[in-house]
């Protein structure tokens, strides 16, 4: 078996120099950043409300259903249909949505249920959108040469953007109100859509002519993930990481409650933006370090230990916050232990996830049959909708014990899964 993935070693941002890509990852920076937003802030906003960390993780799990249910839908059509109008009109759609909730927002009208409405019908329309997203910005690529390093800046907008535009968020909800957040991400999509009327590209031409079932095509990408142990494996430990240990940053609002009444006031979104834009840093920063992997690196082997690393610092991150959970923070919070720690944590479990989630991307998109790349990158994309959906899970224990032992308990189970698999795969390890 070839365990060889032929690519040149190119440079970080060799790929913007194909300039439909250039326009589509400008787009992709406002309107997934916009998507980052809604996902971490409208659980603040039912928090804010309820103060349940429960109501919190269903917030963010009802995003991730949505998309998860559509998700093998949309990536039928996006090896069906053409794929650039099909994006153009799911962006315009998700821009009058979140339109509708900053002005719902901005009249004080919110309410968790009409936030818990408005983000299932985000995550409806974001199922359509990501499967067309992942497997579009090929056809945009004119030197093949050029897909690592496309692939390399995709995973730094959804890793980086992922913490970083939350970050920066978070500094912004403390002098202007979620609203400003909310009308931010309509703008984003809006953005997105303009950018894709601009493109002007030849489509791919391996559409199937005998048109299936979406059923039966549906079961097509299903049955060759199933039977292709280097995807089904990868895609197992990607779900089960970014559900059930990288869902963290969802509850960074309770863990972060505890700053509300300090000398300074309260400063629990200045915090909260501090722990977030670290992260983010640290994902960008494994991006980078993944750009220049040289040929001959064992990629397998490096995908399946930086997620064990990965799951591994987030356990220590729950753990401490729940060591200093009752510091004393109010004379100086910005030099509390627990502050320390969360940074360190949360900036290197960022690098090392960052690593994993490209490194994995990049061993699925250059094996993946043409004809089939829309619906196997879509059904990897629930990845990254695992991310809110496993936040329900950890809510429900958070809400019995605590944010910090809930965190514990899931990445703890992982470690040990993970490991395991690592050292049962000797297939992936042997990739390069």
């Amino acid at each position: 078996m070839e365990n060889k993935i032929n690519t040149t070693n190119v440079g970080t941002f060799t790929a913007l120099k194909n300039k439909n890509y250039r326009i589509f990852w400008f787009g992709s920076l406002a309107s997934i950043s916009a998507t980052q937003l809604v996902t971490i802030y409208s659980g603040k906003l039912v928090f804010d409300i309820s103060g349940s960390e429960f109501l919190l993780g269903l917030v963010a799990s009802i995003f991730g259903i949505g998309t998860i249910i559509l998700n093998f839908v949309g990536g039928v059509i996006a090896d069906r249909f053409e794929k650039k109008i099909l994006l153009i009109i799911t962006s315009l759609a998700m821009a009058i949505t979140l339109l509708i909730l900053a002005l719902v927002d901005a009249f004080d009208y919110e309410t968790v249920a009409i936030i818990i409405t408005i983000c299932s019908i985000l995550g409806f329309i974001t199922g359509i959108d990501w499967p067309l997203r992942v497997s579009i910005f090929i056809d945009f690529i004119d030197d093949k040469s050029h897909i690592v390093s496309a692939v390399a800046l995709n995973s730094l907008l959804w890793q980086g953007m992922r913490i970083l535009a939350p970050g920066l968020g978070g500094f912004i909800i403390a002098y202007y109100g979620t609203p400003i957040i909310f009308f931010m991400s309509s703008a984003g999509f809006l953005i997105m859509a303009i950018a894709l009327m601009i493109i002007r590209y030849k489509p791919s031409t391996s559409k199937p002519k005998i048109k299936k079932s979406f059923l039966n095509e549906t079961m097509e990408g299903i049955y060759f993930i199933a039977e292709d142990k280097v995807f089904r494996v990868i895609i197992i430990i990607s779900y089960l990481t970014m559900g059930f240990a990288m869902s963290y940053l969802q509850l960074i609002p309770s863990l972060t409650d505890m700053y509300k009444s300090t000398s300074y006031g309260n400063i629990s979104s200045q915090v909260m933006g501090i722990l977030l834009s670290v992260g983010g840093i640290g994902a960008v920063t494994g991006n980078i370090i993944t750009s220049r992997i040289k040929n001959k690196i064992n990629l397998g082997k490096i995908t399946l230990g930086m997620n064990v690393i990965s799951v591994i610092l987030v356990f220590f991150f729950g753990l401490s916050n729940l060591l200093t959970s009752n510091e004393y923070i109010y004379d100086n919070p910005w030099i509390s232990l627990n502050l320390s720690l969360s940074i360190i944590f949360i900036f290197f479990a960022g690098i090392s996830n960052a690593i994993f989630i490209v490194c994995s991307i990049t061993i699925l998109q250059m094996k993946v049959p043409e004809n089939l790349r829309g619906r196997v990158m879509g059904i990897h994309t629930i990845t990254f909708s695992m991310l809110t959906a496993g936040a329900l899970v950890l809510g429900i224990v958070a809400e019995f014990l605590s944010s910090s032992i809930s965190i514990m308990i899931f990445s703890g189970a992982l470690i040990i899964f993970n490991s395991i698999i690592y050292i049962k795969n000797p297939i992936i390890k042997s990739i390069n």
